[in-house]
């Protein structure tokens, strides 16, 4: 299997051939709900993990939610298992479908959908966590509420201009509920114990599934399916869903309210459009002064229906507020900025990976490990400057210390920056710092690839983040900055540091260790 794995990143990932989408290869990623906070300045996309095992798991198995964040576009940053199955003690295993987040006050609500245990209906439930990228916990201990029939999966949330909150959702049938001030339950006031059926009708979603025999057809031009997603653009109300039944497309409809009358304008994204999945689920955000369409398709390793991955175009809209239709394309986005390799950047900041794994979450630290020989990782658009990198620091744990990694530039089979062994440091979970002189100088924007050898059948050591630096490792001087001051502390590219943290330091003119 890993050479397999070895073989694929050599051809997805040999000069000119790298495609953005999917945007996440290391994992089965689907139904992405992108959101941008305000005041912070990533963007966050929630999902959750298919888990598809041929022979075990002949249908949608998922037992884990992860949270994803880019400042680019197109490296992101796995956050690990922001809320895992187990949070909720009332849900039922590999049934964690889609989900959405948003923020109110100091708090972040995820509100996604799950079985109980002996129950094949899905109900919806909430976490929250004082951090975009979790751990969440759910707070409440049960679903938010009972309709007492099936299809209540795929919850959209919306806190409009005057602070009121909606949770729209349902397959086959259309909902919504207002949500109370503390987000944590629904407003009995309104409709049937807070739950209001949506009316499907040709005029809000183009058309309505009837029966002809034993066969159900489409009354008009499309219908709702599933999937809802609820945003506003303008003075414009807008629900984005997953229509037509299999294969799914993305249609929408647009109101002055946000509880409707919804009227149907189109397609977003066609069943042409050929995705390699038969289910599609779509969000949208405004992100960076540009807006985005996300979705999912079958297009990893391995993917197709029940093994999806998260993508991503940008969107436009006519001047009339309607939506441009979207083409899926493994091309995906531009970068809206490069990377700085001259800071501390986490392992599981990628573009690309085949083979390894994220584990951990943001409570107890997020790391790359299942790391073996011939597996692979990609950051795109970095930019080394004009003066170029000499060094370069990784912090790593390893029991064997049986395992090199190989950086290259460009391309798979790129120029060799360096090859450094990576010695034991005592075990999994003990973590040390490591700089190795790079053997070539990059400047400029280029990609960077990093492959490991190794001949232990064990994960050859786990990774945690790494750093470029401007100066060798081996350096007896740095040129000190205005602040020169025998008792300061500079790192390896020159800067003071008051307080410095374990790892290789310049004081008075010579490198030190900082334990």
């Amino acid at each position: 299997m890993k050479k397999i794995f070895f073989y694929l990143s050599l051809c997805l990932m040999a000069g000119g051939m790298r495609a953005q989408n999917p945007i996440v290869s290391h994992c089965y990623t689907a139904d992405p709900a992108p959101v941008a906070f305000e005041g912070e300045d990533s963007l966050y996309v929630y999902c959750d993990e298919d888990m598809n095992v041929p022979g075990v798991h002949d249908f949608y198995y998922m037992n884990r939610w992860r949270v994803y964040s880019t400042v680019d576009m197109v490296n992101w940053t796995d956050h690990g298992i922001a809320m895992p199955r187990e949070a909720f003690s009332w849900g039922k295993d590999g049934t964690c479908w889609a989900s959405q987040c948003i923020k109110k006050g100091q708090y972040y609500y995820w509100y996604m959908c799950l079985s109980k245990p002996g129950d094949w209906r899905h109900y919806i439930g909430v976490g929250y966590s004082k951090k975009p990228s979790g751990p969440f916990k759910d707070p409440i201990k049960k679903p938010l509420f009972d309709t007492g029939e099936g299809g209540d999966i795929d919850p959209t949330v919306f806190i409009d201009d005057d602070g009121k909150a909606y949770l729209y959702w349902g397959n086959n049938k259309l909902r919504y509920a207002r949500l109370t001030s503390v987000m944590m339950g629904v407003d009995t006031r309104i409709g049937k114990n807070g739950v209001v059926e949506v009316p499907l009708t040709k005029e809000a979603f183009g058309g309505v599934k009837v029966k002809e025999g034993d066969k159900e057809v489409i009354d008009g031009v499309d219908c709702y399916e599933e999937g809802p997603w609820l945003f506003k653009r303008g003075d414009n109300y807008y629900l984005m869903y997953s229509a037509g039944g299999v294969p799914e497309h993305i249609s929408y409809s647009m109101s002055k309210s946000p509880t409707g009358p919804w009227e149907y304008k189109g397609k977003v994204m066609s069943q042409d459009n050929n995705t390699g999945s038969f289910t599609n689920h779509s969000g949208m955000v405004h992100y960076q002064g540009k807006d985005y369409f996300f979705y999912h398709t079958g297009w990893a390793k391995g993917g197709g229906g029940f093994n999806r991955s998260m993508a991503v175009e940008e969107m436009y809209f006519n001047a009339d507020g309607t939506i441009k239709p979207v083409t899926a394309t493994r091309k995906g986005v531009k970068a809206l900025r490069a990377m700085d390799p001259y800071v501390r950047q986490q392992a599981e900041t990628l573009n690309a990976a085949y083979g390894i794994s994220v584990v951990g979450d943001e409570s107890k630290g997020v790391y790359v490990t299942d790391i073996h020989a011939n597996d692979s990782m990609r950051v795109a658009n970095v930019d080394f400057g004009t003066e170029g990198a000499r060094s370069f620091t990784v912090r790593v744990a390893s029991t064997g210390g049986n395992g090199s990694l190989i950086v290259r530039q460009d391309n798979a089979r790129g120029r060799i920056l360096g090859k450094f062994k990576i010695e034991k440091t005592g075990g999994d979970d003990i973590w040390e710092e490591r700089t190795f002189d790079l053997t070539q100088t990059p400047s400029g924007v280029h990609d960077v690839y990093f492959s490991f050898s190794g001949v232990d059948s064990n994960t050859l050591f786990n990774w945690d983040w790494w750093q470029f630096n401007a100066v060798p490792s081996a350096v007896e001087h740095v040129e000190a900055s205005p602040r020169s001051d025998s008792s300061f502390f500079y790192t390896l590219q020159g800067t003071p540091v008051e307080n410095p943290t374990r790892g290789v330091y310049i004081k008075n003119g010579r490198k030190i260790l900082v334990k």
